[in-house]
């Protein structure tokens, strides 16, 4: 259940809206406390919560760009209709796995910790989140959109295991027998 929040909290504190390199850290952090805001407003209904964090998040993530990495080569065979509708197909599954998270939620703190330049158009920022049991590190991997020189996220690490190359994984066993249209389906 640990793992369902912190997946909820790596997914909720950011969101496509551009971030100057200098402040990816201030940016995350500020989107942090407003979903924690959010999710801690008694006022809110369920379904109120889950629009407000989804508009929190939008903006700073590539969906795109992920999507693109999570099919590796085959993502070049595809028509620009399949590309879109994967694309598409995809952020739908990132949300919605993000609200069934949101829904485990129960006061952990969130802490934005260092950014770390991996190359010149590559950062990471590393995030802890503490639960009641144990400290969890989730790193955000931002990259530098060369079209607006603005920084994304297109993949999390959490505790260890990146997001994208676990989806990575399983598109291209459910490929090795079934069609993208049946993937994008199954999305």
């Amino acid at each position: 259940m640990l793992k369902k929040v912190i997946m909820l909290l790596l997914l909720s504190v950011v969101s496509i809206y551009a971030i100057e390199e200098q402040n990816i850290k201030k940016v995350m952090d500020t989107k942090v406390r407003k979903v924690l805001l959010v999710l801690k407003d008694k006022t809110l209904s369920k379904q109120r919560k889950e629009q407000k964090s989804i508009r929190v998040i939008d903006d700073v993530f590539d969906y795109y760009t992920m999507s693109k990495i999570s099919l590796g080569k085959r993502w070049k065979s595809l028509t620009k209709n399949e590309k879109t509708q994967f694309s598409n197909a995809f952020e739908k599954k990132i949300k919605h796995s993000y609200l069934d998270k949101l829904r485990l939620y129960n006061n952990q703190k969130v802490i934005i910790k260092d950014l770390k330049k991996i190359k010149h158009n590559r950062s990471t920022l590393e995030t802890q989140i503490i639960g009641l049991d144990d400290t969890y590190k989730v790193i955000y991997l931002f990259y530098k959109k060369k079209q607006n020189n603005h920084w994304y996220i297109y993949d999390v690490n959490l505790v260890g295991v990146s997001i994208i190359q676990t989806y990575r994984k399983q598109f291209s066993e459910f490929l090795k027998t079934k069609s993208v249209k049946q993937l994008i389906e199954s999305l």
